[in-house]
């Protein structure tokens, strides 16, 4: 991607970031409870109106007897409304929060990829259970076709991403990583916007995997051209409150990029991600898939065609911002 591809996709995002309708995927587990908070405080923050939607599965009727069917799906729909009137009715002090509830059946990931274009979805929020220590599956197939396939941005909130009711969500570090791909420019103008809208602290960093190094000095050296080609890919941030941190790591990029994420403590990843089919996203562990498996904080993932070019960073449709503030020094 050249420089003027990179400026143009940036220039086009600028002033425009926006949440205006969030969709909170529940499904009522204590890690679904848990992205609740998450999905609240940014509704509220960007007063967006947020649909709470819950996708009742047929496989969960499967050893159910066929003449007790209807009755276990029309206990099953009472009690799932039931749960999100009670999760709705969780908002603390948004009382001025416009919120709807979508119930659902079928095929989980599926319904809820309708459901953006059907409510023109600017975010959705999803929890997963997926840890470093656990298999692989327990990522969940739904959180993984949502960031692969979706046309808006997903925030994905790890399990080990604790927030309770009493405490607020705050933006003050934003850590993005970058492999210079379209996707991570895509995903580098909306961490800059975030940074400007919330005040936050912008860490960029680039991973040299499988990078040998040989002396002290030959690591400086891939160091400081690492740092320089990551001055260039930031500069249209301008209007930040801080100088945008520049990072080089070396190793396994997830593991890196956690390490990175801890050391400055960050609240929020943005990470560019391709989107590609289920069959394809399955076949073997990507990077964004490592980051969010190991992510302490929630992880904003933004996603492009891997077939189209960067004008296909406007399929997240932000919307009008309010204007950037004025740096601090």
């Amino acid at each position: 991607m050249s420089t003027s591809q990179h400026r143009a996709s940036l220039a086009s995002a600028q002033n425009a970031l926006t949440f205006r309708n969030v969709l909170f995927a529940a499904d009522f587990t204590a890690a679904s409870n848990n992205a609740w908070w998450y999905a609240l405080a940014l509704a509220s923050h960007f007063r967006s109106k947020l649909f709470v939607a819950h996708v009742l599965s047929p496989t969960a009727y499967v050893s159910v007897p066929p003449e007790l069917l209807g009755e276990a799906k029309n206990r099953t729909m009472l009690e799932a409304k039931a749960r999100m009137a009670q999760l709705q009715q969780r908002q603390r002090g948004a009382t001025r929060l416009e919120s709807e509830a979508l119930l659902r059946e079928g095929d989980i990931a599926e319904v809820l990829l309708g459901l953006v274009p059907e409510h023109n979805i600017d975010l959705v929020v999803v929890a997963t259970r997926g840890h470093r220590h656990l298999k692989r599956l327990l990522l969940g197939s739904v959180a993984e076709k949502l960031f692969r396939q979706a046309s808006c941005p997903i925030l994905v909130v790890p399990g080990q991403a604790r927030m309770s009711s009493d405490q607020v969500f705050r933006i003050g570090r934003i850590l993005c990583p970058t492999d210079f791909s379209p996707a991570s420019s895509a995903a580098l103008g909306v961490a800059i916007l975030l940074s400007r809208e919330y005040d936050a602290q912008l860490t960029l960093v680039h991973v040299a995997a499988g990078t040998v190094l040989h002396s002290t000095e030959e690591m400086h050296r891939v160091t400081d051209s690492i740092k320089d080609r990551l001055g260039q890919a930031l500069t249209s941030a301008h209007g930040l409150a801080y100088a945008p941190r520049l990072e080089a790591a070396f190793g396994a990029p997830a593991e890196a990029i956690s390490r990175v994420a801890a050391e400055y403590q960050s609240d929020l990843l943005v990470v560019g991600v391709h989107s590609m089919g289920p069959a394809q996203a399955h076949q073997y562990e990507r990077t964004a898939y490592r980051v969010i498996r190991w992510s302490q904080c929630p992880v904003l993932t933004i996603s492009i065609s891997s077939k189209k070019g960067p004008e296909s960073t406007g399929r997240s449709r932000v919307g009008a911002f309010p204007g950037a503030k004025n740096a601090r020094r």
